[in-house]
């Protein structure tokens, strides 16, 4: 099959067709939900192997054509600069733009759940499960960043100091869990960062 190319939006279509929520629809592909919400915004694109994994997802009742054919049908994505200039009244986006920030430090430690659903399509995490094949509580003591789309290696660079032991572990090996949860754009950042964290 020849490479398929998917807009942002027939990454959704496809998804609210077979009636599944973005943590459904990553456990069909192996990543996670947040890298789903960035495909569906446009922030990223899955790999090629994705993509055909993708395109026989695609259901019985959806045409290829219509997948290609689907932006502009939905209209609650931010579009344009305006928009976005409105929704950042918000001081806790305020606070992201300063810098990127753990949950704590997030509206008095109540995280991104004091922004409205708008204002969070801004906002991206960073974040692996699973450390290690390990347990759930291995993985819980990961600290995740929250950061404003645009504003990745400054995340990274937060997300390594304050898990600097699981980044450096997880490096060691090919492939790891970032390799598997990330898409590789934002892994090659991580790659390139942390050999600048090193050097230092």
């Amino acid at each position: 099959m020849a490479d398929f190319e998917i807009p942002p939006a027939g990454i959704r279509l496809i998804r609210e067709t077979r009636e599944e929520d973005r943590e459904e629809f990553a456990d069909v592909f192996g990543v996670t939900s947040n890298t789903v919400g960035n495909w569906e915004r446009g922030d990223t694109t899955p790999r090629e192997d994705l993509r055909e994994a993708m395109h026989d997802a695609i259901p019985e009742d959806l045409t290829l054509d219509e997948v290609r054919e689907a932006e502009g049908q939905f209209d609650d994505q931010p579009s344009s600069y305006d928009n976005e200039q409105r929704l950042f009244g918000s001081k806790w986006l305020q606070t992201l733009r300063d810098k990127p920030r753990v949950g704590e430090e997030l509206g008095d430690g109540r995280g991104v759940a004091v922004l409205t659903d708008q204002q969070r399509m801004f906002v991206k995490r960073l974040d692996v499960t699973g450390v290690g094949g390990a347990s759930h509580r291995d993985s819980d003591r990961v600290t995740k960043v929250y950061y404003l789309h645009g504003d990745e290696r400054r995340a990274l660079r937060r997300f390594i100091e304050e898990n600097e032991s699981i980044v450096r572990d997880q490096l060691q090996d090919a492939p790891n869990r970032f390799s598997h949860e990330w898409d590789e754009w934002l892994y090659g950042l991580l790659e390139e960062e942390f050999r600048f964290w090193l050097y230092k």
